[in-house]
């Protein structure tokens, strides 16, 4: 009597599952997607820039050739902000604020989609200031490390830095600049970086990967020059 109601319940699915269309119970085929990724473009805040300005930008290394970095102009492409400090309106964008941020885009085929993803590698115009009320400064060279307390030294280290009239260069920021003279570290009374900087050369300075020109008369790197020679003293060789 079992077997009999097993074999009725067996052909009863048989039959619902006949009537079921095929297209109901087959999985739906997924359309492919294209990637295209730009990994790192240095741009200014505050300033407005189209698509085509970042693509165009001058930058190493760039693995990129123009036919796959034109594909990012398409006008149809809809893109999104990863950050509410990004502006955006069709292909014109402006962010506000320094830091890393992402553009993400997306174009929608018939067979096909493409996702789109710029890194944004962001600074502002000014490289900032040394804070007023730093208890110390270190000076770094080729692994060799000298500190600055006396708070003269300090204020007039600042000063020079200020006069300097440093302005964001772009071109540089972009290649990625590596390397440097000397590295600073300015310290809060908590013992916390509060400002730091690297001298690139006697007009060129690096923050935070942002490359700065000097635009005015600039002592800055005389002046560590004559701080490290007065406080570094060479560590003396075993026999």
């Amino acid at each position: 009597m079992k077997k009999k109601k097993i074999v009725s319940m067996l052909l009863l699915l048989g039959i619902l599952l006949s009537g079921v269309p095929y297209a109901q119970i087959s999985a739906a085929k997924k359309k492919k997607t294209e990637i295209y990724r730009l990994d790192y473009y240095a741009i200014q805040s505050k300033k407005q820039y189209t698509i085509r300005d970042v693509i165009n930008i001058k930058r190493k290394p760039d693995s990129y050739d123009k036919a796959k970095k034109k594909k990012f102009t398409d006008s149809r492409i809809k893109w999104t902000p990863s950050s509410k400090q990004i502006r955006i309106k069709k292909n014109r964008f402006t962010v506000k604020k320094s830091g890393i941020y992402e553009l993400t885009g997306k174009l929608k085929g018939k067979k096909k989609d493409s996702k789109f993803s710029i890194v944004l590698h962001v600074y502002d115009k000014l490289p900032g200031e040394i804070p007023d009320d730093v208890s110390k400064i270190t000076i770094s060279r080729f692994g060799n490390s000298i500190t600055i307390i006396d708070f003269q030294e300090i204020s007039l280290l600042r000063q020079r830095f200020s006069l300097a009239g440093y302005r964001l260069d772009l071109n540089l920021s972009n290649r990625m600049y590596c390397g440097g003279e000397y590295s600073i570290k300015a310290y809060s009374s908590e013992e916390e970086v509060a400002f730091s900087f690297i001298i690139m050369d006697s007009s060129l300075i690096s923050t935070s990967g942002g490359s700065y020109r000097s635009t005015k008369n600039n002592t800055t790197m005389e002046y560590v020059e004559e701080l490290y020679n007065k406080y570094y003293v060479p560590e003396a060789k075993e026999g």
